[in-house]
């Protein structure tokens, strides 16, 4: 098993941490970009069968859903495995906890799975 929580933009965290609303909006633009890397870097640690849960603070399509679809599609070897937490359950493998719907901060979940060769 491997965690991969990666670098974000923080909106997840906003009301916690209200500076991040004032960062460089250039530097944002590599996030997605780095966030693959990071994950295609990370899934090499897994054994066939293995699970890997890729995770941000933030709500942004671009670095949640996209990353994961784009890694998906070029490492067929992969799966989304759908899960549960508490009584919250993923679609597609995925969850995104929404601060107004959930209580929590915003966070996207994602587990992956190596397929046995």
């Amino acid at each position: 098993k491997v965690i991969c929580d990666v670098p974000c933009s923080g909106l997840g965290v906003l009301g916690k941490k209200p500076d991040i609303r004032h960062r460089d909006n250039q530097s944002l633009q590599n996030l997605p970009e780095l966030q693959y890397s990071i994950l295609s870097a990370s899934c090499r640690y897994l054994k066939d069968g293995g699970v890997i849960l890729y995770s941000t603070c933030t709500l942004n399509p671009e670095e949640n859903e996209r990353v994961v679809v784009r890694f998906l599609s070029e490492n067929p070897g992969f799966s989304a495995v759908d899960f549960t937490v508490g009584e919250l359950h993923s679609k597609d493998g995925m969850l995104t906890l929404l601060p107004h719907v959930h209580g929590t901060d915003g966070f996207f979940i994602a587990k992956l799975r190596k397929e046995k060769i």
